[in-house]
């Protein structure tokens, strides 16, 4: 017994020693009062108020407060107990005008707080109290939008190019809903959505998805609204390049197609080209069916692509203009190309064999029924490169069937034909439409 009573006497002794050592350290810390007298008295008022915090009793802990805000304004701890204490007597407020005046003076605590943060605060930046400033006001007053925006904007301006994302995505869901509940105009929307943009370049790609999908389903991100607010900018300045990559990115993100658009897009292409743009451009044109117009900016990025299975795909995307034109040969030509420089493409070979099929009009009779030989051929091997792709296989077996419906017969064969069986190697020639193949017969 004795033993335990000398273990707790010298723990007691311990604790006593240690707290008189705090003591000693805050009557030294020129943050509680500038002189011994001053933060002794100071002392004592924190734990005073920290005492009426833990009873619940926040008016005379704001009497308190208000008397260490002038006589301790560096004092740590301070303004996060000020703002605890006034944001308690909000929620307990008996009118309108008392919350009110509550809410004011928690706001007036942050100023504060960022007037004194390097003395009662220095391990926190301007632009994260102002940010807890404005989640405060967001919580405690929600129905005065301008001044929600007002402060979050703060927030984020505090925190320049190194702003936290979390801050810009909570900033922009607050002008997302403001303009849902009209509270903003569309044009603002927008222009807050090009001026936080580059800020969100860093965030996680969750956090960037948040951003733009906020921004596509908010309303003001359809095509008839961009349309009738670009229309009017461009009206007044039509040669403004920075006003048309504007138009054109906001546009192009919401997959805009009209007329307007793709006059925006050429502007913006003549003005400022890149390979993104072209592409853009040849997609949009592909399917408003104009393959003129596609097959112009799918040649102009033909010599920029050096990645053989992407300039695979410009071959084959030609193709397709190609076939949309009639244009059998040139559509084989590039379907060739395609092959050459990835010969696992199934479509390479898909298409080659729809240019053959269209080529097979360049004769007439046995000779063009010939031709879907070699088409069958390179179907086959469009099916073999499919790897698996259950609509491609669809596709390529209902044209791989259509041809064999139309093989020659036996017998227009082997009256065309010297020596003509079936497995037997022949040379097409119909009009442009050449290639060594198998006979075979329906």
């Amino acid at each position: 017994m004795k033993t335990i009573v000398k273990t707790l006497l010298a723990a007691a002794a311990a604790i006593l020693v240690t707290g008189t050592a705090i003591a000693q350290n805050h009557l030294e810390d020129p943050r509680y009062g500038n002189t011994p007298e001053e933060r002794t008295e100071n002392l004592k008022l924190l734990n005073f108020l920290q005492d009426e915090m833990n009873a619940k009793n926040y008016k005379i802990a704001a009497e308190y407060v208000g008397q260490l805000m002038n006589s301790a304004p560096g004092a740590p701890n301070l303004y996060i107990w000020g703002a605890t204490t006034y944001k308690n007597l909000a929620a307990r407020a008996k009118s309108v005008a008392e919350k009110n005046r509550y809410v004011d003076s928690v706001m007036l605590i942050y100023d504060r707080r960022v007037e004194h943060r390097e003395v009662a605060d220095p391990n926190r930046t301007v632009a994260y109290i102002l940010h807890r400033k404005a989640v405060d006001y967001a919580s405690l007053s929600p129905m005065n939008r301008p001044n929600v925006r007002k402060f979050y904007k703060d927030a984020v301006e505090a925190g320049g190019d190194s702003v936290d994302s979390r801050v810009v995505l909570e900033y922009f869901q607050q002008l997302v809903n403001d303009y849902k509940g009209v509270q903003i105009q569309a044009d603002e929307l927008l222009t807050a959505f090009e001026q936080l943009s580059p800020l969100m370049e860093n965030a996680s790609e969750e956090q960037k998805d948040s951003f733009t999908g906020l921004f596509a389903t908010s309303g003001a991100a359809s095509c008839d609204v961009l349309e009738e607010l670009y229309a009017k900018l461009l009206a007044s300045a039509p040669d403004d390049v920075e006003l048309l990559g504007k138009a054109y990115g906001m546009m192009t993100m919401i997959d805009c197609q009209s007329d307007f658009y793709v006059s925006v897009a050429e502007k913006h292409y003549a003005a400022s080209p890149s390979t993104p743009v072209a592409i853009r451009l040849a997609s949009v044109y592909e399917n408003r069916q104009e393959y003129d117009k596609a097959l112009r900016y799918l040649n102009e990025m033909l010599p920029t692509e050096n990645d053989p299975t992407a300039k695979a795909n410009l071959y084959i995307r030609m193709a397709a203009s190609e076939l949309g034109l009639n244009r059998g040969s040139a559509a084989a030509s590039a379907a060739r190309q395609a092959i050459a420089l990835n010969s696992d493409s199934g479509l390479a070979h898909m298409f080659l064999a729809e240019a053959y099929m269209a080529g097979a009009g360049s004769c007439s009779g046995f000779h063009s029924q010939t031709v879907l030989w070699l088409a069958y051929d390179e179907f086959a091997r469009a099916r073999q490169a499919a790897d698996g792709d259950a609509a491609l296989i669809s596709a390529i077996d209902s044209r791989m069937a259509t041809c064999r419906n139309n093989f020659p017969t036996f017998e227009d064969g082997f009256m065309y034909v010297q020596g003509y069986a079936n497995g037997k190697s022949y040379t097409v020639s119909c009009g442009w439409v050449s290639g060594t193949t198998t006979i075979r017969s329906r």
